[in-house]
């Protein structure tokens, strides 16, 4: 039995599920689970620690056994809307079947830190956070105590990124200070969760393409959101 979350679900053929899963070691994965009926018929839920056991020598499993571990996490407004933008995020960038030694850690971290948010400061920390986190697996992290000449960053200076180069020095970038901050885990450093939104936006783009991310768009909805 593996430890699992439900990404993403949608009807498949008459009587069944497509599960986009996350689980350790495995990464994300695509299943085929019969839908529950009788006592057991409630509805499959993301946001909620599953133990499962899987077959078939295909890419696409069939989850042969399921239980729920505990009660799903009751997000509500943007710290919902925040949390879906975690599983589009992986649904859209993490490579099917490619393992990862701390992907799903990362995220059962983020769910919790989304569910003790209290504020807008809190809920961008937790975004940034596992953003950082998953350029980082992805191999597409910069590094952001070095500059691009393999310098070390100052704190008075001020940089901006440039793709396949790194941080460049720049009169209208982002002061070294809040990047050495991010660097440290510092959300409480001035500047640092505006810096890392920026950054991170700029480094996700080429990543996602043109196609918008759904989860923004009801961002929008209610304003501005944190993602």
């Amino acid at each position: 039995m593996w430890p699992a979350y439900i990404l993403h679900s949608r009807p498949y053929q008459e009587n069944k599920l497509l599960l986009q899963l996350l689980l350790p070691e495995q990464g994300r994965i695509s299943a085929v689970v019969r839908r529950r009926s009788g006592k057991q018929h409630r509805a499959l839920q993301p946001f909620q620690p599953y133990l499962l056991s899987l077959g078939g020598r295909s890419a696409l499993k069939t989850v042969l056994q399921l239980e729920e571990q505990a009660a799903a996490y009751p997000y509500r407004g943007r710290v919902l809307y925040s949390a879906l933008y975690l599983n589009e995020l992986l649904c859209r960038l993490w490579p099917a079947d490619l393992g990862s030694d701390s992907l799903f850690a990362d995220y059962q971290q983020s769910l919790v830190a989304l569910a003790q948010s209290c504020s807008d400061g809190m809920l961008e920390q937790a975004l940034r956070q596992f953003e950082f986190a998953l350029l980082a697996e992805l191999g597409q992290l910069p590094a952001l105590e070095l500059d691009a000449a393999a310098q070390p960053v100052q704190a008075e200076q001020y940089y901006q990124f440039a793709a396949e180069q790194g941080l460049v020095l720049s009169p209208q970038g982002w002061r070294g200070a809040a990047l050495l901050a991010i660097a440290a885990g510092d959300w409480q450093q001035p500047d640092a969760l505006r810096v890392a939104k920026q950054l991170s936006r700029q480094l996700l783009a080429p990543l996602l393409g043109d196609k918008p991310l759904t989860s923004r768009a009801l961002f929008q909805q209610l304003s501005s959101g944190p993602a």
